[in-house]
């Protein structure tokens, strides 16, 4: 996980979900390795990728090209590339997920 990242935590969060939190991302700085459940439960919670915990990005958003570059790179269920309009549609699914999970 990143060693310095910077997260706004919601407003809206009980005093029992900031202290876990708190204790959460205290006990990863430590060397702690988080779950990938519980990695994607505190992006979740600052509204983040779970790239951006981690360290592999410094985006806070999802990064549109390489969503494309992913989806260009896959294939459906039997192996057959992709075609154009399930490339889209694919793309746009997840964009929107993305830009509306947090509200």
């Amino acid at each position: 996980m990143k060693d310095h990242f910077f997260l706004n935590p919601p407003h809206n969060l009980s005093r029992s979900e900031h202290s876990y939190l708190r204790n959460a991302l205290n006990a990863y700085k430590q060397g702690t390795t988080p779950s990938a459940k519980r990695t994607a439960e505190i992006a979740k919670y600052f509204n983040v990728t779970t790239d951006y915990i981690l360290g592999n990005t410094t985006s806070r958003e999802y990064d549109s090209e390489r969503l494309d570059k992913s989806i260009e790179n896959s294939k459906s269920f039997d192996g057959s590339p992709l075609d154009e309009e399930d490339k889209e549609i694919i793309h746009n699914l997840i964009k929107d997920y993305l830009e509306n999970k947090g509200k």
